[in-house]
């Protein structure tokens, strides 16, 4: 796993903020539950791209519309691609980026692996944005590694830690939140966002 903290500069940050929004205004957020229970996720959800990612009742796994909506997922932005293409050391492009709202301190994402998606030799890039958060990671459910993820950073889990287990168990007050100095209107002062872009390949 590789992981670049503080990256991307604050313009570039603010830059991919207002695609988020962008994308939020086309395509509204909505809460995934977890699979048989219904349990709802503690963060929003909304996808760009072909394909997005779900989770609900019937299971986790890859929708071509937006089920608040009806509608189909707008575009993946270039500025998007651009952070793929820097880091990802793929030829292959995304076609799925997963938003993920964490609209307060009480937010958090639960220890799983990223394997819905039938290829595992294509990487998978986040970008963080916005809130600090407390990751987890690692080869198996013990022993997992820590380290806070500052706004602007970059994650990408390829080759033998593609399929790393990992988890977001706490998200950390930030004065510096540019959500607070550049405030976007659809996304909270307090939020931490994650652009999650990776290649779904359907074997329909």
């Amino acid at each position: 796993m590789k992981i670049f903290l503080n990256e991307l500069n604050e313009e570039m940050q603010n830059s991919l903020a207002l695609e988020v929004s962008r994308i939020i205004k086309k395509s509204p957020l909505f809460t995934p539950t977890m699979p048989i229970w219904g349990t709802p996720f503690k963060t929003k959800i909304t996808n760009a791209g072909d394909w997005g990612w779900k989770s609900d009742k019937s299971g986790y796994g890859y929708i071509k519309k937006n089920p608040r909506n009806g509608k189909e997922w707008p575009e993946i932005p270039e500025i998007f691609i651009k952070v793929w293409s820097k880091f990802s050391g793929s030829k292959k492009l995304p076609n799925c980026s997963l938003i993920n709202v964490y609209e307060n301190n009480e937010a958090r994402l639960g220890l799983h692996q990223d394997k819905d998606e039938n290829d595992y030799s294509i990487p998978v890039v986040s970008i963080s944005l916005g809130n600090k958060a407390i990751f987890h990671y690692g080869k198996e459910k013990k022993n997992l590694k820590e380290i806070i993820l500052t706004s602007g950073s970059v994650i990408v889990m390829g080759g033998y830690s593609r399929l790393f287990f990992h988890s977001i168990p706490k998200i950390l007050k930030d004065n510096s939140n540019i959500f607070r100095s550049f405030p976007i209107s659809n996304i909270p002062k307090e939020s931490r966002v994650s652009i999650t872009m990776r290649r779904f390949i359907s074997r329909k």
